[in-house]
């Protein structure tokens, strides 16, 4: 007994598995801060794949119908998507400036309607709360117009000019190379490795393009929905604040409601009785949306418990910011196709249930063979 107990010189993971494992650690942790430094670059990277994939079935088509090589098409489809934004600006623009204007224009009497309401003035009777609005908003606006407005606008226009070229020059390249970038990957593997590949790029491909086809729908639902609602209840500057709802819906878990705060404010300056139809209407959508709507646009794409969906948008809130709440329920769905294909593999590779493993032919040389008599 005290001789099994006794350590043996190779007992213990030794110098080359530690030094490995040391090496793997220190080359995670720098490729972790590499990302986080460069996160920036990552953000556009993430929009530009999720918009090669979200073109690619448009690009399909362009090709079977023009018979052009596929850079052609692709520049076909940025040009079909320019003419298309130069045509909504023309529609939607004016009215949308109009809109503006007439709500700025009536800031002025929404706030004369709060200071004389009578929960404001005893509140402020109490506790002071209009001198202290009153600092914060002088506060706001010295910030807003410090010494350095025009500089801070002019690079952040040029950044913005930037981000956008960038994220398009990226997303042609992916487009064009994605094809030729799978079938090098494919041919690098054979037999069920290669099956597994395959599995886990089409179920990829099918979560991001069912994921931005899905939201993009769902937005566009939400926004035609909330704007007929806006014009029976008689909520002015609809196109607004129905392009507001649908840009809110991009952002998981919260869009929903940062989308209604505006037209639901502007309800309750019209009347209470506006106010509290608004607030009901909101109410019964989110849950039509949310139990009819995205599973019938979404059943497809991604499919992940709530719990994972929370827990992927806090991930990718904390690491990448806004960017990183919109690509987290997409990459926790790839995540999990992933783990799905290699349990599969895993099932597939262990023998079935109630079956000997294979023997070899070969007898046991620690056994006697049969004597001939």
């Amino acid at each position: 007994m005290a001789d099994r107990l006794r350590a043996r010189p190779g007992d213990g993971p030794s110098t080359a598995s530690v030094v490995r494992v040391a090496l793997t650690l220190v080359g995670l942790a720098a490729l972790l801060w590499g990302v986080w430094i460069s996160r920036t670059v990552v953000q556009w990277l993430a929009i530009a794949v999720f918009l090669a994939v979200a073109i690619d079935p448009l690009v399909g088509l362009v090709r079977r119908r023009t018979a052009l090589p596929r850079a052609g098409a692709i520049v076909a489809v940025y040009v079909l998507g320019a003419v298309a934004t130069v045509v909504a600006l023309l529609v939607f623009v004016p009215p949308l400036f109009d809109a503006a204007n007439g709500l700025v224009s009536a800031i002025p009497q929404y706030i004369d309607q709060v200071q004389n309401s009578s929960l404001v003035q005893r509140l402020d009777r109490q506790y002071g709360v209009l001198d202290q609005v009153r600092v914060q908003l002088l506060n706001l606006l010295s910030s807003i117009a410090g010494p350095n407005v025009a500089v801070d606008a002019a690079s952040r226009v040029v950044s913005g000019i930037i981000a956008v070229v960038s994220v398009l020059v990226l997303t042609f390249l992916f487009s064009l190379y994605g094809p030729a970038v799978r079938r090098w990957a494919e041919e690098q593997v054979d037999g069920p490795a290669r099956e597994r590949m395959c599995s886990l790029l089409d179920g990829a491909y099918k979560v991001v393009a069912g994921y931005v086809v899905g939201v993009a729908a769902v937005a566009l639902i939400g926004s035609v929905v909330a704007s007929t609602f806006m014009l029976i209840a008689g909520i002015p500057y609809i196109p607004l604040l129905g392009l507001w709802v649908a840009m809110m819906t991009f952002i998981p878990m919260v869009g929903a409601t940062l989308g209604a705060i505006p037209y639901v404010t502007v309800g309750f300056f019209q009347s209470w009785q506006v106010g509290v139809a608004a607030l009901v209407f909101w109410a019964v959508y989110q849950m039509i949306e949310n139990h009819f709507v995205q599973p019938m646009i979404q059943r497809r794409a991604v499919r992940l418990n709530p719990l994972w969906i929370i827990i992927a948008v806090l991930v990718g809130t904390q690491i990448l910011g806004l960017v990183g709440a919109m690509v987290s329920i997409p990459l926790a769905g790839i995540i999990q196709v992933a783990t799905q294909v290699w349990f599969r593999a895993r099932h597939e590779e262990r023998p079935a249930e109630g079956t000997a493993p294979p023997q070899d032919d070969e007898p046991d040389p620690g056994t006697p063979e049969p004597s001939a008599g």
